[in-house]
């Protein structure tokens, strides 16, 4: 069993994968109040985007692209089990952006200790749908297209929740000022991810042999 896992963490690219996240980890740490301010309606006030998304957006553009299985495709005849760790693997790489959530707001509120902020699960939504979004590239498209498009369609996000701020997007999903989680979408997200990565058994389409 010992070895299953640690092959499984060689294949998935586990060492590369734990050290982006610890370095990501480390700069929420050090830098918890980055914030960029981004306005396209000039009568509205700005929407920020500082570090909790910034970061965990950027862990959602790399790990995808970081975790595909090196397999040479054999995980299209695997077993069962090795399919089930295989998924156990990418719900852990799918969930991982999540961690900058609370060590950014352990980092906030000790430095800020007379302020007072919402509560942190209203920017789960945001972070999730990221995620999924990254991995669903990955698996479409391939690893180059998570990279690249996820932080494109955020950035496309942000200037849309700004320039229609009564929009769906603003409606189920947080901005800079109101954070708010709308579960059922959030729960929907993953779950197909998840299902798109069972049916893809982890490999990108352009790379199937």
């Amino acid at each position: 069993m010992r070895s299953r896992v640690a092959g499984l963490w060689q294949v998935r690219g586990g060492p590369l994968a734990a050290t982006v996240i610890v370095v990501a980890l480390l700069f929420t740490v050090s830098f918890p109040e980055l914030s960029l301010s981004v306005s396209v309606v000039f009568d509205l006030p700005p929407r920020g985007v500082g570090t909790p998304e910034i970061v965990a957006v950027a862990l959602a553009s790399v790990l995808p692209a970081i975790t595909v299985p090196r397999f040479d495709g054999r995980e299209l005849t695997a077993r069962l089990s090795a399919r089930l760790g295989h998924l156990a693997y990418s719900v852990a790489a799918l969930a991982a952006p999540l961690a900058v959530l609370p060590i950014w707001y352990w980092t906030i509120t000790a430095r800020h200790p007379d302020e007072q902020f919402p509560p942190l699960h209203g920017l789960i939504g945001n972070v999730v749908a990221f995620s999924c979004v990254g991995a669903m590239l990955c698996l479409a498209l391939g690893p180059l297209a998570s990279a690249v498009v996820t932080p494109a369609l955020f950035a496309g996000f942000v200037v849309a929740q700004h320039a229609v701020p009564d929009s769906v997007l603003t409606g189920h999903f947080a901005t800079g000022r109101s954070w708010h989680t709308n579960y059922w979408v959030t729960t929907a997200l993953a779950l197909l991810t998840l299902a798109f990565t069972w049916w893809l058994r982890g490999i990108p389409r352009p790379e199937r042999p």
